[in-house]
């Protein structure tokens, strides 16, 4: 069958403007201009990611409320559970959460369901079975919950509060939780639609390092650099496919020049020398397609606990 090809044709000043505005090629400009970056402005900030131009995750429905919920965690010394999904979008979404609340002394935990016996998401025996049992105070979930009413419910009425991150769309209404952090929740219309489970975890992380200085907590413990974190966003980041535009870009480019260092976390490195990358030159098709892969393995194979413990040991 013959094809008939479609090329989009930006109007020539506007390929001229951005040529003389970027001093690029008009190849270049044509690309952006298709790609709606028409301005000079959005042009230097798509090609030059940078994390002065992340706008306020507060803005986010409930992200207060999670917040001012997960520092009373901290400061009582509560205990915490992260639960998280079997990809590698929940996988690195319950890495960098650990990793956080770990850095502020809080009793945190995590638990990553089994693929074939346990299915998706947070479901009743998770809260009865395991999460009562351990005697929990708080669960947050990751990458998952947008869904688990009845779980939230159970959760509720044995005294555990629940607060849901989550990106996938909620299917009819918001479950009964403590808090909701989901920016695809039909009454939150700020923006951040595009961002993958663990760009969600980073953002709330970015409003609770925030709000743990305002209380003082760094005081006594070193306050973290969370881009040391944007390795692991990267590959979540890539790994749920999501468009590379806006905050998703600027945490991929982020990652990706951690990644370049080659001082690396211990499993990453495992994963590069396994996979035969060079870090000089990874780019996100390395990672997409070798290193995630490589992730998603344990889940399909044995169990997705295995790539937390890779990337957090």
């Amino acid at each position: 069958m013959k094809k008939d090809w479609k090329i989009l044709q930006p109007d020539a000043p506007s390929v001229k403007n951005l040529c003389d505005s970027l001093e690029c090629d008009p190849v270049t400009a044509t690309l952006l201009i298709n790609r709606k970056i028409d301005t000079p402005e959005s042009a230097l900030k798509f090609l030059n990611p940078s994390f002065n131009d992340i706008r306020s995750p507060f803005s986010i429905k409930d992200m207060d409320i999670a917040v001012r919920r997960i520092y009373k965690a901290i400061k009582d010394s509560e205990k915490i559970l992260i639960f998280g999904d079997y990809d590698v979008d929940g996988i690195t979404s319950t890495s960098i959460l650990f990793n956080f609340l770990q850095n502020t002394g809080a009793d945190t935990h995590y638990y990553i369901p089994h693929r074939t016996k346990e299915g998706y998401s947070l479901q009743v025996t998770h809260i009865s079975d395991y999460a009562i049992p351990n005697k929990f105070d708080l669960i947050i979930t990751v990458d998952c919950g947008a869904s688990s009413h009845e779980a939230v419910k159970t959760a509720q009425n044995a005294g555990i509060d629940v607060i849901i991150t989550d990106h996938h769309i909620i299917p009819v209404k918001i479950p009964p939780a403590y808090a909701v952090v989901n920016p695809k929740r039909h009454d939150c219309k700020v923006g951040f639609d595009n961002l993958a489970g663990v760009g969600v975890v980073f953002v709330l992380i970015i409003c609770l390092r925030k709000y743990l200085r305002e209380m003082h907590l760094w005081q006594d413990r070193p306050e973290p650099n969370l881009k040391n974190l944007c390795d692991l966003v990267a590959l979540g980041t890539l790994a749920d496919s999501v468009p590379l535009v806006d905050e998703n870009r600027i945490f991929t480019a982020a990652g990706i020049n951690i990644i370049k260092t080659g001082n690396n976390r211990p499993g990453i490195e495992a994963l590069l020398k396994i996979g035969h990358i060079k870090t000089s030159y990874i780019n996100s098709e390395d990672i997409a397609f070798k290193l995630v892969p490589r992730l998603n393995a344990s889940g399909r194979m044995e169990h997705g606990k295995l790539s937390v413990e890779i990337l957090t040991t």
